[in-house]
């Protein structure tokens, strides 16, 4: 991902008729292909496992808000795509214990969670890039506040029609983002952090016991 988000920048770089910051065009093309890569696994994934639509709802809620509101990340790459996959695999199953004639209590627990868990935490900092601007701070609380809302009312309009599933999916990725920006969120990333770190440790012990031949 690295090696193709440099020949990327390079290539821009090179054909540009601006001063370009190559270093820059690398990073914003390396979240990119990140993140399109990590989205097409998920959904490759969930398409496998007869819950692609489950899982498109869950991520198109927690990703618009994410987008706002920050949100913690595991210290690599693959610890991000790793934990993310079994996450969002176990959201979507989840879904099934969920019953359409409780829809109004769930959404209602859902929006008040959401807007006090927004309203205290976002947006969250990125150690790296830390939002010191206290305007810009609120636009991006007040921008995080109106997609909840947004995505309330597309979820309630889709239980009207009669799709309860996808209703369902958007509540439970509104809240789970809602949740990661909690100290708790930030807990559960770090013990997938420690987790994948023992077992990459594991992996490493065991390349340099094996003899060599």
């Amino acid at each position: 991902m690295h090696y193709l988000a440099q020949k990327i920048a390079q290539r821009l770089t090179v054909n540009s008729k601006q001063v370009v910051d190559e270093d820059v065009i690398r990073y914003g093309a390396e979240v990119i292909l990140g993140a399109v890569f990590q989205i097409s696994v998920f959904l490759l994934v969930a398409y496998l496992c007869g819950i692609f639509l489950e899982i498109l709802g869950i991520l198109f809620a927690s990703a618009i808000l994410r987008r706002y509101s920050g949100g913690v990340h595991c210290s690599t790459y693959y610890g991000c795509t790793f934990s993310g996959l079994i996450t969002y695999l176990l959201l979507a199953y989840l879904l099934r214990y969920f019953s359409g004639e409780f829809f109004i209590v769930y959404f209602t627990v859902t929006a008040i969670l959401c807007y006090s868990l927004v309203y205290w935490f976002a947006p969250m900092d990125n150690p790296s890039n830390r939002i010191n601007d206290t305007v810009k701070r609120k636009q991006l609380k007040y921008k995080s506040c109106m997609v909840l809302t947004s995505v309330l009312l597309i979820s309630f309009v889709l239980y009207s029609f009669g799709y309860d599933l996808y209703a369902f999916s958007l509540l439970l990725g509104l809240l789970w983002q809602s949740l990661t920006l909690t100290p708790g969120g930030e807990l559960y990333i770090a013990a997938w952090d420690r987790f994948l770190l023992r077992i990459e440790k594991l992996i490493e012990r065991r390349k340099h016991d094996v003899p060599s031949s």
